[in-house]
Formats: structure tokens, C-alpha cells, sequence
């Protein structure tokens, strides 16, 4: 397929080519090369035993069915693009557990050992390890999880980072650490993030699904460096990405072709970095802001698609620099990024996708074998008490295929939903309705802002109380879309508009 017609197929048809790439790829590519597709460019024969790093034993790749791509610009690699491989604190580039003892990990009491043990391990996931109480687990240096083929995941816990170095996490899913009701990830026995660094360098984090938390999807903070975010998703949460926590400015960050959708705020919130990287991300449906530079932070931030993101770039505080290039707003409201100053230049060679095609590559790529997409369902039920689908309607929203070809219903079990809730313009058709069918079983309330906004064609609200914290002069239902109806939903402290 030549690349003039492959982007015309992918502005025709992303949809359909997302299902053909994702088909190829959870089908063919463990096992085979990427030959037969043409998707990325040049082929290239698949892992090989041999196909390891200079001078060490086996990276776990082949064993795990990670298929790998040495073409340029190719979804799966066998080394960090960005600054965790670049050479420094005493290390050439980021390894993980490569030519350690190659373990399989499938309960939580086995990922909990390999996790802190003392050696050098290549850690393979195998289905779903649920921890039947939250728990962050310890990771000391020289590790690598790699998740098994499709379906890896690691179910109400996460990763903490302390002091460590040359840690690899690839291929799985971390979810559902969510407190029902603490959306903002307040309360003070919430500290959930999926993976959270102190003080670490050289860690790569790649083909990741992130979703559905305590508190922050990926927490980047007290002087890390040498770390690359790449190929992941970042969903249906409050606080995708963050990085700071510091007055010092030593940080070096690379985020590329990162998929952040359903979010609200830090995408990515980056603080007193020395570079941050923003390459080929494509963000979509964030209702706060998504990327943020803060104080003396360097961002260089080129060749990102923003869709539907509310102050998509911005840069604040004193000091600092933005260089934005080449970037796509879509639909977008508020800040698109003033540039000041230079920032910096990478350390490093790297290639860009062209923006226009970033959507289509980064959908039908991103995230763990087998994807990241939901099946449609006719009905989603939210409840606070666990009975539910999901404990938020943020979740529930994000669990509804976009441009979804039938109606849906978000059923919400009665409650109070601290939480500012999107209906988005991609979602059409959906009921979001109460239960019972008493408006003041159901309560959606927010402590700034729009609580719920109405942005899809089609919408019906029903059987729903609508209010805010406190009263405010401004809405607190806010309706966008077409031919949106309401029927016994109240409105308290603001408006309906």
C-alpha cells in the first residue's frame, strides 16, 4: 500500500482500517512479521531468540509474544526511543530484567515476589492477577513485566518506584482501583496511582492501558530521568499523567504516540522539568486541560493531534519554555500554547508521524495486544456499592464504543456522583437515566464548573438531580449537542443551559 493511498484510507475509512490493524496485529504479528501488512512501512522479520540486546541474555520478548518491528517508525521496538535510552547515571539505555531469569507471575502473591526481589528478572503476566485489597507493590531494579499475549492485567493495585533503576513495563493492562465517589482522589487512604517513581531513572513504560484508578494514572515525581512513555492508553479517570513534586529541575521526559481519551486533567501536567518531549500523542474528549507546562519546565511539543480538548496546551508559572510545533487542534476550545523561548533539543534521533494519520495509527496500535476498545453494550449500569458495571459515570461514558451505531443506556443506581461528567459529542445517542425514576435518588453534583455536559446529538437525561457544591450564577448543566431531550431532571444551585 503506498502512502498516498494509505492516507486516504485512514481520513476515509479510521474505523474500519483500526479493526484491520488491530485484527493483523492480535492474529498475526506474535507469531509471524509484519510482511504481509504494510502497515509500517518496511518489513522486518519478527523477534528471534538471538534478538536481544549487545552482551545480554534474553529480554522475555519472544516468550511473551511481543511482536517486534525494527522498521522505522514501528509500533513495537526492541529498545526505548527517547530519554530512557539515553546513556547516563552510569547506564547506556533502559534494559529492564534482560539476561536475568525469565519467571511467569500469574497470582498476586508471585508478581509481589518478583516484583521485590533482589536479582535481575524478566517477569512474564499471564490473565488477570486481582488483589482482593489495594496494594502498591514494591519494584526494586532490573526488572521487566511484560504481559502474555492478550489479556494481562493487574487488577486493584499498582507499582512504586523508590530509588530504583532499569525497570521495563510492557503489554498489560493496571485498572480498577477506583473509590466509588472520590473522583477527585481526595481522600486521604487514596494514594492509587498505577505506577507511581520517586527518585528513579531509566524506566520505559510502553504498550501500557492505564484506566479507571484511585488517584493518578502514571506519577512521575521527585527527580526522576531517563523516562519514556510510550504507545499507551491513558482512560476514563480524573488525572491521567503528572510529573513534578520537586523544586529541582533534573527530569527528562519523552512521551510518544500515547493515546490519553475520557480524561479531565494532568495530560500530562509536567513541573520543573529540565526536557520534556511531547512527540505524536493524539488526546482526545479531556474536559479540563491536557498538556501543561509548569514553572521552569523545557516542553518541545511537536506533532500531537488534539480533538476535543478543552486548553489543550498552555504554559504556566515562571520560567520555562515552550517550543509547539506542527501540531492539530480539532474541535478544540481555550488554550492551543503560546510559545516562549526555544526549549530544548532532543538528545536523541526519532522519527514523526505525520499528524494527520496520528488517530488512526495511535487506535489501532496503542496500548496492549488485543486492544483497548470497549463492545457495545444496549445498557451500562453505574453504582456506587460495587453492583454496578462502574462506580463513575465518567467510566461508564468511556465504556460506550465512539461513534457507537446504536442507542445506549447508562443506568445510575441511586447516589451522590461527586464528579463533572461528559456526554461526548462522539457518544450519540445515549440515556443517561436514574434507576429509580426519582430525580432525587440520583444526585450528579461538582465542586467547580459544568457538572454535566451535554456535547452528543440525540442525548435523553432522565430521572436525575443536576446541582453543584455550592451555588453558582453559571450552569451546572451545560447541553451542546442536538435534540437533546430531559424529562423529570432537576436543576439546583446554577443554571440549565
Amino acid at each position: 500500500m503506498t502512502g498516498r493511498r494509505q492516507q486516504v484510507l485512514e481520513m476515509a475509512y479510521p474505523h474500519e482500517l483500526t479493526i484491520r490493524r488491530r485484527t493483523l496485529l492480535s492474529a498475526g504479528l506474535a507469531a509471524g512479521t509484519l510482511a504481509t501488512t504494510g502497515l509500517l512501512g518496511a518489513a522486518a522479520p519478527a523477534a528471534a531468540a538471538e534478538d536481544v540486546l549487545p552482551g545480554s541474555g534474553s529480554n522475555g520478548f519472544t516468550e511473551a509474544g511481543l511482536p517486534i518491528n525494527h522498521g522505522q517508525g514501528g509500533a513495537w521496538t526492541v529498545t526505548p526511543t527517547g530519554f530512557a535510552g539515553v546513556a547516563s547515571h552510569g547506564r547506556d539505555g533502559t534494559t529492564g530484567g534482560a539476561g536475568g531469569r525469565l519467571v511467569h507471575a500469574s497470582t498476586p502473591g508471585q508478581l509481589r515476589g518478583f516484583a521485590k526481589s533482589d536479582e535481575p528478572l524478566v517477569v512474564i503476566l499471564h490473565g488477570e492477577l486481582i488483589f482482593a485489597q489495594y496494594e502498591k507493590l514494591t519494584v526494586t531494579s532490573n526488572k521487566s513485566f511484560l504481559g502474555a499475549g492478550e489479556g494481562a492485567a493487574v487488577v486493584n493495585a499498582g507499582f512504586k518506584l523508590v530509588n530504583v533503576a532499569n525497570v521495563v513495563f510492557r503489554n498489560f493492562t493496571v485498572r480498577d482501583s477506583y473509590i466509588p465517589g472520590d473522583f477527585v482522589g481526595k481522600r486521604p487512604d487514596n494514594d492509587r496511582d498505577g505506577i507511581q517513581m520517586d527518585t528513579s531513572t531509566h524506566v520505559w513504560v510502553d504498550h501500557m492501558h492505564f484506566t479507571r484508578l484511585g488517584d493518578g494514572l502514571v506519577d512521575i515525581r521527585k527527580d526522576c530521568d531517563n523516562v519514556t512513555l510510550s504507545w499507551n492508553v491513558f482512560s476514563d479517570h480524573n488525572k491521567a499523567l503528572g510529573e513534578g513534586w520537586t523544586q529541582n529541575v533534573v527530569t527528562r521526559l519523552t512521551l510518544h504516540h500515547n493515546w490519553i481519551r475520557n480524561t479531565h486533567q494532568r495530560n500530562a501536567s509536567l513541573d520543573n522539568t529540565a526536557a520534556s518531549h511531547v512527540y505524536n500523542n493524539y488526546l482526545e474528549n479531556i474536559s479540563s486541560y491536557g498538556m501543561l507546562g509548569r514553572n521552569a519546565a523545557l516542553l518541545l511539543v511537536e506533532g500531537n493531534y488534539f480533538r476535543d480538548v478543552r486548553n489543550p496546551l498552555h504554559h504556566q508559572g515562571p520560567g520555562g519554555e515552550l517550543l509547539a510545533r506542527n501540531n492539530t487542534f480539532e474541535e478544540c476550545t481555550g488554550n492551543t500554547g503560546e510559545e516562549r523561548g526555544e526549549a530544548f533539543k532532543p538528545p536523541y534521533s526519532y522519527d514523526l508521524t505525520p499528524t494527520m494519520a496520528l488517530p488512526a495509527l495511535v487506535r489501532a496500535f496503542g496500548g496492549p495486544l488485543g486492544g483497548t476498545m470497549p463492545a457495545l453494550r444496549k445498557v451500562i449500569t453505574v453504582a456506587l456499592d460495587g453492583t454496578g458495571d462502574y462506580s463513575s459515570i465518567r467510566a461508564a461514558i468511556g465504556a460506550i464504543p465512539p461513534n457507537n451505531p446504536a442507542a445506549v443506556t447508562v443506568l445510575v443506581h441511586p447516589g451522590i456522583y461527586h464528579e463533572p461528567a461528559v456526554i461526548w459529542g462522539d457518544r450519540r445517542n445515549v440515556t443517561l437515566a436514574g434507576a429509580t425514576g426519582n430525580a432525587s435518588d440520583v444526585i450528579l453534583t461538582n465542586s467547580e464548573g459544568v457538572t454535566l455536559l451535554v456535547a452528543a446529538d440525540g442525548s435523553t437525561l432522565r430521572d436525575l438531580t443536576i446541582t453543584s457544591d455550592s451555588p453558582q450564577p453559571a450552569h451546572v448543566l451545560l447541553t451542546t449537542g442536538k435534540d437533546v431531550t430531559r424529562s423529570n431532571v432537576t436543576v439546583l444551585n446554577g443554571t440549565a443551559g
